[in-house]
């Protein structure tokens, strides 16, 4: 494998395109499955673009965010990882680059669509909220709450609070856990899964190899960018966090580095979110881009620094000239896409045709 992938190409606007999380999941994942995932994707694009023409840029990525929640494949909404004390808390923004608007949500619990809390913000003073203003928002807007934990992220969280800490100390009171569930495979993934970079295993990995999920599970943050027919750019992205983190950790994807959109560039991007903000990723390209590089140019650029930086990520990207790329440091990234004649593309590891 290459030390990173890059597609760019132009294509008629309207456009929209989405993202399902990058990582190393082919070796846990049947080609079937790539497949059903890659359709969901599509499914997505195509339900955001039968938005655009009655409610435009902004609701058609709001549609195609608000599919992706729903679906406990991806980790936003339905499916959003756990951390480390059980709880969800989920992360979205949203942002309009004709306005250079951001609005976003912080690790707010029990909420299935995030997205529609960032797009409530969108025309408010404050666009900004914490895990209580955002919850408090959600009564305003009469939305109830829900509890969105799987049985399958409940069994993940409970094989990890099983497994003991360093000294023997068990990282969460194994009386708290959740359900009757269990995921014996889960520790069995991380030690056949790639060795977590340095910088965010932290002093226990070796004492506590469970410090962070396997890589072939931490992927799943949905994203979309759009270019709408006025030629407006919007981007939006929704995440269950990295899963097992410190209770409050706050991700990437609410801040312009995971989120970004302007006059030139609408950017989502997905990985280790520490990395994302460490980089700056959506600035670093959007910067690129407005200075005049083309997109091609800008993200061949930007990954040769991710990957010097030894950084997992990827990133979908929409241009005002109609470009549509994207690039990704990982095994994969789940990516689809549908233009103004209904051509559909996906990444190559969910197309019918490629293993």
């Amino acid at each position: 494998m290459n030390d990173f992938e890059l597609l760019v190409m132009r294509v008629p606007s309207p456009v929209v395109m989405v993202h399902g999380g990058a990582g190393s999941y082919l070796k846990t994942t049947t080609r079937a499955q790539r497949i059903a995932r890659g359709d969901a994707l599509e499914r997505a694009a195509r339900r955001g673009m039968a938005a655009m023409i009655p409610h435009g840029g902004r609701g058609a990525i709001l549609e195609a965010a608000g599919e992706l929640e729903t679906d406990p494949r991806f980790n936003a909404g339905r499916g959003a990882r756990l951390q480390r004390d059980g709880r969800c808390r989920l992360s979205a923004a949203m942002m309009d680059g004709r306005r250079h608007r951001l609005s976003a949500v912080y690790n707010v619990a029990d909420c299935l669509h995030p997205t529609q809390l960032a797009a409530a913000l969108q025309d408010r003073g404050d666009r900004n909220l914490d895990s209580e203003a955002a919850r408090t928002l959600m009564r305003d807007l009469g939305i109830a709450p829900t509890d969105v934990r799987t049985p399958a992220n409940i069994a993940r969280w409970r094989a990890l609070v099983s497994a003991q800490g360093p000294g023997g100390r068990p990282i969460a009171d194994p009386e708290s856990a959740i359900g009757d569930a269990d995921d014996t495979a889960l520790l069995a993934a991380h030690r056949a899964g790639a060795p977590i970079p340095d910088d965010l295993a932290g002093p226990a990995a070796d004492a506590y190899p469970a410090t962070l999920p396997p890589e072939d599970r931490r992927h799943g943050t949905v994203g979309v960018v759009a270019l709408d027919t006025d030629g407006g750019l919007w981007a939006a992205t929704s995440t269950g966090g990295r899963g097992h983190e410190t209770p409050g950790r706050i991700s990437d994807s609410p801040t312009p580095a995971g989120t970004y959109a302007c006059e030139a560039v609408a950017l989502s991007a997905t990985g280790f979110g520490e990395q994302i903000l460490d980089l700056n990723l959506g600035g670093r390209i959007a910067t690129r881009v407005l200075d005049g590089m083309g997109l091609e140019a800008a993200l061949r650029r930007t990954f040769e620094e991710v990957v010097r930086h030894r950084a997992l990520l990827g990133v979908i990207a929409l241009t005002a000239e109609g470009e549509l790329g994207y690039a990704y440091s990982t095994e994969a990234c789940g990516i689809a896409w549908i233009d103004a004649t209904g051509r559909v593309g996906r990444d190559r590891h969910s197309r019918a045709e490629d293993d």
